[in-house]
């Protein structure tokens, strides 16, 4: 990486580790469900939790569309320095599925026992554990449509702690609540379920908490919901709302393959690979929301060559992050399935070979769901609902029934590796006939929209010292002379540079941290300098604003540049200040 992809790098890395870290702690309650109940209330109970994951996909498949939607809609504007948009799309998200979510919570709470019977609870002889849970966890699936959304937005501000702290109670009052339940109240399934529900509200309360305290640039008003957001947030929100349908497409397939062609102990080993799952995807899906964050923002900026180092840098760390998970996995795969039963215990070997066969898929799944999220991010919606149906419908479903049906649940834990394999492949095959060329190289597999994918005139430098922005600064006054423009706009460029570049320098680079300034002047309608720096944060335009009464000469940079350019734009997202200056 060269000094460029120093702000690109730490960014992402520090982001990436965030959402792990939070996603695993996330996902720590289905883990603690899945280890309590297997162990307090036994194979059926273990069954029927297992078998209501479908309609909690279902539930998520609404989810992501809002927090994909608003996500990727948000870091779009604010990558293009219009936070009063971004926060227009947050509140017609919040506006419209709060009756929604309301709704949702009273069918479900009335209509259990049905459910249970469509989701397969008789043929395992499950039915009123089935029934208990969805009762109790009824009002947390309606929380769950908001949770996913508000974490995304906390990240995307740069108040990450609290989206952390909100998680991490939530996480606590699973554990507590859940021994609580099997060891003194005797709630049974139904209280497993209304713990679930308490852990959810529990969350969404510490991060109002949070947003009360701290407010970010996204903020709920009424005023700013319009309809006219709507169209975005699904567009980008419905190719994941596929992604959620094939995956619990998949689960319902692969349920009833095992009811039919294994037993009751198949079922519990594919519930305790699930539970494990909340482990390992959870590292997969925070690499992957990085990917998409970013990428949203980079299209936003329309900067192709950052995203190309993006995909490089992402491609990397997934393959090795998600690698060494998958051998840790296999190598440590007893003691992982005896968390949830006791070595010599009905279903012990089975389960622990299903998970030494199910973890060789992680690598091959982590790339492939990388690049559905990458297209995602920048809006290549034709790839991104390609790599989904391949990935999490057409092969797995497809190689569970036929390997199901001939080599019983191993051909099924099987199915997993080959169905990421020929994915893969698959995609290589159509890009390298796309491109004609093969095999594709990695600019090839970014898949770029026309609206990215055209040439402009576009140069980037970066900075960590005052002597490095005055090169920045001479050498961008030259290039755009080069490109035609005239002296007096080359000049305004390079004064832009040097004047935000040396107060980012002056008052922003703090001891005891590595800062860098990438700049980035781009040919649009008009030409567009971009300003990015990891220092804290600073609003020049607020700052002015703050200062209008006092010494005119005072700032006389800053007053001079937001003078003479066509529009000056700030935001601040990832960590990181946004500095948008439009020429005439």
């Amino acid at each position: 990486m060269n000094k460029d992809s120093f702000l690109l790098r730490a960014s992402f890395r520090s982001f990436m580790k965030k959402m792990v870290l939070n996603n695993l702690m996330a996902f720590m309650g289905s883990i603690v469900n899945g280890i309590v109940i297997s162990r307090y209330l036994g194979l059926t109970a273990m069954a029927a939790f297992q078998l209501t994951l479908p309609l909690v996909f279902v539930i998520m498949i609404i989810s992501q569309i809002v927090s994909l939607g608003v996500q990727n809609n948000c870091a779009k504007s604010i990558g293009a320095g219009h936070q009063d948009e971004a926060a227009g799309f947050y509140s017609t998200a919040i506006a419209c599925c709060l009756p929604l979510a309301a709704l949702m919570g009273f069918a479900i709470s009335c209509c259990a026992d049905p459910l249970a019977l469509l989701l397969g609870a008789d043929g395992a002889g499950a039915r009123p554990e089935t029934a208990d849970y969805l009762r109790g966890l009824a009002p947390g699936l309606a929380l769950l449509v908001f949770l996913p959304m508000q974490v995304a937005v906390f990240f995307l501000e740069g108040l990450s702690k609290y989206a952390l702290w909100a998680i991490a109670v939530q996480t606590m009052l699973n554990v507590i609540g859940a021994l609580v339940n099997v060891l003194w109240a005797g709630g049974g399934m139904f209280g497993m379920g209304v713990v679930m529900s308490l852990c959810y509200l529990g969350s969404l309360c510490v991060m109002a908490a949070g947003g009360l305290r701290e407010r970010g640039c996204i903020s709920f008003s009424l005023k700013q919901a319009k309809l006219r957001h709507l169209l975005p947030i699904l567009k980008i929100g419905l190719p994941s709302a596929a992604d959620r349908f094939y995956k619990t497409a998949q689960m319902y397939i692969i349920n009833l393959m095992l009811v039919f062609s294994g037993s009751a102990t198949s079922i519990a080993a594919f519930a305790d690979l699930n539970a494990l799952n909340n482990i390992f995807n959870p590292i997969v899906s925070g690499v992957s929301a990085a990917v998409l964050t970013m990428a949203g923002v980079l299209a936003g900026e329309k900067d192709k060559e950052s995203l190309h180092r993006l995909l490089h840098l992402s491609l990397r760390e997934a393959l090795l992050v998600e690698g060494l998970t998958a051998l840790l996995a296999f190598l440590a795969a007893p003691l992982l399935i005896a968390l949830f039963v006791s070595p010599g215990q009905e279903g012990y070997e089975e389960a622990v070979t299903a998970l030494r066969i199910f973890i060789l898929y992680l690598p091959l799944y982590g790339l492939n769901n990388l690049l559905q999220k990458y297209y995602l991010g920048i809006q290549s919606l034709k790839m991104t609902y390609l790599t989904s149906a391949l990935d999490n419908f057409l092969y797995i479903c497809l190689l569970a029934v036929v390997l199901g049906r001939s080599f019983g649940p191993l051909g099924i834990w099987w199915s997993f590796l080959l169905a990421e394999v020929l994915t893969f492949l698959t995609l290589l095959l159509i890009i390298g006939w796309q491109r004609k060329k093969w095999p594709p190289c990695l600019s090839d597999l970014m898949c770029l929209p026309p609206s990215l994918a055209r040439d402009i005139a576009a140069c980037s430098w970066s900075a960590g010292s005052m002597e490095e922005v005055l090169t920045a600064s001479e050498e961008a006054r030259k290039f755009l002379l080069q490109q035609g423009e005239s002296e007096k706009n080359a000049a305004l460029l390079a004064l832009a540079i040097e004047e935000m570049g040396g107060n980012i320098i002056r008052w922003g680079f703090t001891e005891g941290r590595k800062h860098r300034i990438d700049i980035r002047a781009a040919k649009g309608e008009h030409w567009m300098l971009r300003i990015r720096d990891n220092s804290p944060p600073f609003n020049p335009k607020d700052w002015l604003a703050l200062h209008a009464e006092d010494d005119k000469t005072a700032n006389i940079g800053i007053r001079t540049i937001c003078g003479l350019a066509r529009e000056v734009r700030y935001s601040r997202t990832l960590g990181m200040n946004y500095l948008f200056i439009e020429l005439n």
